[in-house]
């Protein structure tokens, strides 16, 4: 099974009709992570959603992927790890529960996360989140409104009543 018979076979990008389609076995799934070279934003995020079908059908074993050019890893994860050095843009989007380790991650980092956790040496930046936790040695930026708790270099981070006033 290849990424483009995935996409010819599904209406929505969806967790769910893509969990449909999906090979039943981890190795072969993993095998479609690696092997894949999305191109568009459509197919990145089909890509993001195999990553966390991975490592919820792995679990309790942690996910290692060996991949460092891919967006949307973690997309909607809701239980299970993964392991990764080098993240692209919205890893963890949507988290409902589960891990995520890495090295460095991009842009939008957490966006819409609910739920589990995010460790991480740097970040470029966080998206606006609802739960969960994020835990980095660095931050870039940080998106205006934060409901996960929110560890820079050991240090909660938490607005300043001036800085929710004007907004920043």
């Amino acid at each position: 099974m290849k990424l483009e018979d995935i996409i010819k076979q599904i209406a929505h990008v969806s967790k769910a009709e893509i969990k449909k389609i999906a090979p039943a076995d981890c190795d072969e799934i993993k095998y479609l992570i690696l092997e894949s070279k999305p191109g568009s934003i459509y197919e990145k995020m089909v890509l993001g959603y195999l990553t966390s079908i991975c490592a919820e059908c792995m679990y309790p074993r942690i996910f290692h992927l060996f991949r460092n050019d891919l967006d949307y890893i973690g997309f909607e994860l809701e239980k299970g790890e993964i392991i990764v050095e080098i993240a692209g843009i919205m890893l963890g989007t949507c988290m409902k529960g589960g891990k995520i380790e890495v090295k460095k991650a991009g842009d939008e980092t957490g966006s819409s996360m609910n739920g589990g956790e995010i460790i991480a040496d740097e970040i470029k930046s966080i998206g606006n989140t609802i739960k969960g936790k994020i835990v980095a040695g660095q931050v870039g930026k940080i998106s205006r409104n934060q409901g996960a708790q929110i560890f820079i270099n050991g240090v909660i981070f938490k607005r300043s009543f001036l800085d929710r006033l004007l907004g920043k």
